[in-house]
């Protein structure tokens, strides 16, 4: 299988180099802005990984700023980048593209559904295919120049595709390359399992001043996530697996999927225990700022939409809410209105019946 994918932080190194070392032909792609990331490849002529995705030196087939290049021979194009990035992407690929299936790994909250709305604000006209993740199919990082180390792979990943009349064949063709993925009933259901939502904003903002003060220099899941904060993470939790229920979905547990997913031993009673009981991410450093990722994208492209959803479908979120208030305060950004909400989703206003059928079909009005 040709594959593209999109985006060189951890996870497109991660990517990279573990499909290429096993047998599939990769185009890793940057955007010109960052082709900083490209460049120790480049020098090195491919990426050395290590961890649990093996070890090995891999050499991606095409290494490249040009999106034209990256995407034109491809089977199957994967987006491997933080959420705000989605949109960009979809607007770079929709001159090019032809009628290639594309996974958003992860997909975070909405994440197929912005980028097949985007495409077709772009002027595609071809039949929309677009996968994704509940989370990244990797715990990775850079750890040097043109070096990754893989943590931890997924074992149990729900995948979806929007419309979902495309999962099963979507799911055939990804599961060639993560065995562990699991089909779901359509993309909110993958949306609204967006773990990391639920813990990386809680973990930031309760522990603000021990980030501004110390950089991060303490562990972020066995350190930050104390007793305390851990009670809002079930909290918020709590409210997500409401907000299924009204969608009739099953509403599974944040430590059920994490025993799932084999980033814990056991499954625990709480998430406290959940992350005090050992695992892949349990040496992992706080970021240095609240301007990261953890704090941003899981609220503009997390929490938002979850909450918005809630609302649609009259589901309180207090604890979310409160979440976002305090993020918006702490950074000096109205997440509110710049966060992803099913107005930007295209979702705003549809019954329930309808909503169905969109996701099942992807008719856009």
């Amino acid at each position: 299988m040709n594959v593209a994918v999109l985006g060189a932080g951890n996870g497109g190194y991660a990517s990279s180099a573990d499909l290429s070392l096993r047998g599939f032909n990769v185009n890793l792609y940057e955007s010109p802005e960052f082709e900083q990331n490209l460049k120790p490849i480049i020098e090195r002529g491919g990426i050395e990984i290590s961890g649990a995705a093996g070890t090995g030196f891999a050499k991606p087939k095409k290494v490249t700023t040009s999106i034209k290049e990256a995407i034109e021979d491809v089977d199957l194009i994967i987006v491997v980048t933080p959420a705000f990035a989605h949109k960009f992407l979809a607007k770079k690929c929709a001159p090019y593209l032809r009628n290639q299936a594309i996974v958003v790994n992860p997909g975070h909250t909405g994440g197929a559904l912005e980028f097949a709305k985007t495409l077709k604000e772009e002027g595609f006209r071809g039949e929309i295919k677009i996968g994704e993740t509940m989370v990244l199919t990797y715990i990775c990082r850079i750890v040097g120049p043109g070096q990754v180390k893989v943590f931890h792979l997924m074992k149990k990943l729900l995948f979806a595709a929007f419309p979902s009349k495309h999962t099963d064949e979507l799911y055939s063709m990804f599961k060639e390359l993560y065995p562990a993925i699991v089909p779901g009933i359509h993309v909110l259901e993958t949306g609204l399992t967006n773990l990391a939502a639920m813990f990386h904003p809680s973990g930031m903002l309760l522990n603000a001043g021990w980030i501004e003060f110390t950089k991060g220099a303490f562990k972020f899941y066995y350190e930050g996530i104390t007793p305390s904060v851990a009670r809002v993470v079930e909290a918020l939790d709590q409210e997500r697996l409401e907000i299924m229920k009204a969608l009739r979905l099953k509403p599974i547990p944040f430590t059920e999927w994490y025993h799932l997913q084999g980033t814990t031993p056991i499954k625990a009673k709480s998430v406290y225990d959940s992350l005090r009981a050992g695992g892949p991410d349990q040496n992992l450093k706080a970021p240095d700022s609240l301007n990261h990722r953890y704090v941003i994208e899981e609220i503009k492209h997390g929490l938002v939409p979850i909450a918005s959803i809630g609302s649609m479908f009259n589901v309180p979120t207090p604890s979310i809410d409160a979440l976002i208030r305090i993020g918006s305060i702490t950074n000096k950004i109205d997440f509110w209105n710049e966060g992803l909400t099913c107005e930007r989703l295209g979702i705003a206003g549809l019954s329930s019946e309808r909503l169905q059928q969109f996701l099942e079909k992807g008719n856009f009005t």
